[in-house]
């Protein structure tokens, strides 16, 4: 994999959880809930964790790079 290429990914790793977070219109709404939790909170706390996710990707390929 060319190194242009490996940094285009990693951009997109970086980015993705930020404009999830970002569009707040897609998330802010109180249905469906989740064990009597609204939408919003539920859904915020699932990204916490993809976000953690991503950014274990993050520093895996970056680790690779160097």
């Amino acid at each position: 994999m060319s190194t242009k290429t490996r940094y285009v990914i990693l951009a997109l790793v970086i980015l993705i959880p930020s404009f999830v977070n970002l569009g707040v219109p897609i998330y802010n709404r109180d249905s469906p809930e989740l064990f009597g939790m609204p939408f919003f909170y539920w859904f915020q706390t699932l990204w916490l964790f993809a976000t953690a996710g991503f950014y274990m990707v993050f520093a895996h390929l970056k680790g690779k790079q160097q």
